[in-house]
């Protein structure tokens, strides 16, 4: 019988030390933040979807060895409104009027990438339509070491 609650209080303590996670914090960890406009002239079609190119001076090699980017864009507020900041990637459903004078709904899709000096901003609707050149965006870049 004492083996066995022996066993019991091993086997508890083990299930307890394997469900434990390690935290890291990093000292001395820094993040900045750098606001960019897009302009609709300058979305450049790429494939199904179109992207813009923002020149990040503060990513560097340091940075893409032992940092992070990241994006958000933001939704101007309405009148009286904070704006709203949205992580990317992100998926929105937009409704507009139809050729038949019906409503047509779809989503846009945003997403990005980024490398030394750069980050890629897409933006790809559902339907791959590519005629309509996406309007005037704002972007934050975040960036931790």
């Amino acid at each position: 019988m004492k083996a066995i609650k022996t066993l019991l209080i091993l086997l508890a303590a083990g299930i307890l030390l394997a469900g434990c996670s390690q935290d890291m914090y990093v000292q001395g960890t820094e993040m900045y933040f750098y606001d960019y406009d897009v302009r609709s002239s300058q979305w450049q079609l790429w494939g199904d979807s179109y992207c813009a190119t923002l020149d990040v001076p503060a990513i560097t090699q340091d940075i893409l060895r032992n940092g992070n980017v990241q994006v958000s864009r933001c939704y101007p507020g309405g009148v009286g409104t904070e704006d709203v900041w949205t992580p990317l990637p992100s998926m929105r459903t937009d409704v507009t009027v139809g050729a038949d004078g019906g409503d047509f709904f779809y989503t846009t899709f945003i997403d990005y990438e980024w490398t030394v000096r750069t980050v890629n901003i897409f933006v790809t609707t559902s339907d791959l339509y590519t005629e309509e050149i996406p309007g005037d965006m704002s972007f934050r870049v975040i960036i931790t070491r």
